[in-house]
């Protein structure tokens, strides 16, 4: 069983092409873990004009993250916002 991590999605290689990432550097840290209550246009915004978005999303669904990937918000790797 191969288990995937952050890692993968982001090598030191870059296969993937995380150094072309939107929110690659971005200083808003809180923008991409909302509570429930909060309203997440800017990490979407972000998300919206990122060219890594499709294999952003599916690497928070397989490997259970929490917060903004990919445009959508994730609970443990459930979407709950989109």
């Amino acid at each position: 069983m191969t288990v995937e991590v952050l890692a993968d999605l982001l090598p030191i290689s870059d296969s993937h092409g995380w150094h072309r990432a939107a929110c690659r550097g971005d200083p808003n840290h809180e923008a991409w873990f909302p509570y429930p209550s909060q309203d997440f246009e800017y990490a979407r915004a972000v998300c919206g004009r990122c060219p890594i978005r499709p294999d952003c999303r599916g690497f928070a669904e397989r490997t259970g993250q929490s917060g903004v990937w990919g445009g959508h918000e994730f609970d443990r790797g459930k979407m709950i916002r989109e």
